[in-house]
C-alpha cells in the first residue's frame, strides 16, 4: 500500500515539473531597476514638498462687499520678514490716506532687526496691527499682472484664523491697537535664538528694550529668557500682544463703513491716474466766433438758454 502511494506522488510529480519549467522560461526574472515586482515591494509615496516661504508682500488693499464709494482698505503684509520689507513698508506710508490703513499681518516671522524697525514705523504712524489673512479677489500681487495694477491697489477681504509667529509678533506689538486674540499657530522662540545684524547688540537686549516701548507684559520676557513660548487668544491678551477680542471684520468687513459714523480707513476709490493726468493737462482755449458780418452790432450768445 505504501509502496502504490509512492508511485502516485512521484507519478504526478513528474507531469507537473515540465509545466513548471515552461513558465518559468516564458516570465523571465525582472530585471534590476525596474518597477515589474511593484506587487511584492511597499509602496513609497514622495510628499509632496512644501513650497518654499516668500519673502513679505506689502501692498494696500481695498474691501469689496456692499460699500458703495466708501469702502474699508488696510495694508496687506504677508510673507516672511526680509531686510527689504522695511522699505516696502515706507513706500505704502507715503501713500495718501495710507496713515489711517490697520496693518494685516501673517507671517512667519524672519529678519528681527527688520522687524523691530517695522513695529516702530508702525507705532510712530498710531495705526492697528491685525492678525488675518488678507485674500486677494482677481489679479494678487505676485503675480505678473499686478505691474499694470493702478496705484498697486488690490482687491478682496480679511479672513481668519490666521499665523503670526516669532518676528511677526514684534511686528505685531508696534501696532496701538492689538487684535490678535483669533490667532493660530502662534509661538515665540527662546530670547537667545535670535539673531541680529546690529554690530555689537545681542538680540536679547534689543527684544526686551523694544517690547518693553511697546507696552507688551514683563512676564513674557521673563519665559521668553528661559524657553520658547506657544500662545493661545488667552494669553495674547494676558501679554498684552493683544489688546481686546475684536475680530477681523470688526476692523476691515464692509460694515464698518455703514452708518453716519463709517471707520477712519473707509476711503473714497482712488482717481484713476488717467483722469487725473487729463485734469492736470492745461485746456486750450476755445478760439472766438466772429460776429455775424451780416448784422453789424448785433449780439450772438453761444450756449443753451434753459
Amino acid at each position: 500500500m505504501i509502496i502504490f502511494q509512492r508511485f502516485r506522488f512521484f507519478r504526478a510529480l513528474r507531469l507537473l515539473l515540465p509545466a513548471f519549467f515552461a513558465a518559468s522560461a516564458i516570465s523571465p526574472a525582472p530585471a534590476s531597476g525596474r518597477n515589474d515586482d511593484v506587487m511584492f515591494r511597499p509602496t513609497v509615496t514622495a510628499e509632496t514638498a512644501a513650497p518654499a516661504p516668500q519673502p513679505m508682500v506689502v501692498v494696500r488693499m481695498r474691501g469689496t462687499g456692499q460699500c458703495g464709494n466708501l469702502c474699508p482698505e488696510w495694508i496687506m503684509a504677508q510673507g516672511i520678514v526680509t531686510p527689504n520689507t522695511p522699505r516696502h513698508f515706507r513706500d505704502v506710508l507715503r501713500q495718501p490716506g495710507a496713515d489711517k490703513l490697520p496693518v494685516v499681518l501673517e507671517s512667519r516671522g524672519g529678519d528681527l532687526d527688520a522687524a523691530l524697525e517695522i513695529g516702530r514705523m508702525i507705532r510712530a504712524a498710531g495705526l492697528t496691527t491685525i492678525v488675518g489673512r488678507s485674500e486677494v479677489e482677481g489679479c494678487g500681487p505676485r503675480e505678473a499682472c499686478s505691474k499694470a495694477q493702478p496705484l498697486r491697489l488690490f482687491t478682496g477681504y480679511v479672513s481668519s484664523p490666521a499665523e503670526c509667529s516669532g518676528s511677526c509678533l514684534f511686528v505685531l506689538a508696534g501696532g496701538v491697537r492689538r487684535a490678535g486674540f483669533w490667532i493660530t499657530g502662534a509661538s515665540l522662540p527662546a530670547l537667545d535664538s535670535f539673531k541680529t545684524r546690529t554690530r555689537g547688540a545681542r538680540a536679547g537686549n534689543l527684544i526686551t528694550d523694544y517690547l518693553a516701548d511697546m507696552g507688551v507684559s514683563a512676564g513674557l520676557i521673563v519665559r521668553l529668557r528661559q524657553a520658547g513660548v506657544g500662545l493661545d487668544g488667552s494669553a495674547m491678551l494676558r501679554f498684552g500682544l493683544s489688546t481686546g477680542r475684536e475680530r477681523v471684520e470688526d476692523l476691515t468687513g464692509s460694515s464698518i463703513c455703514l452708518g453716519a459714523s463709517p471707520a477712519a480707513n473707509c476711503l473714497m476709490p482712488p482717481l484713476d491716474p488717467a483722469q487725473v493726468s487729463a485734469a492736470a493737462a492745461p485746456r486750450k482755449r476755445a478760439a472766438a466766433r466772429p460776429a455775424n458780418p451780416g448784422s453789424p452790432g448785433k449780439v450772438i450768445i453761444w450756449g443753451a438758454i434753459d
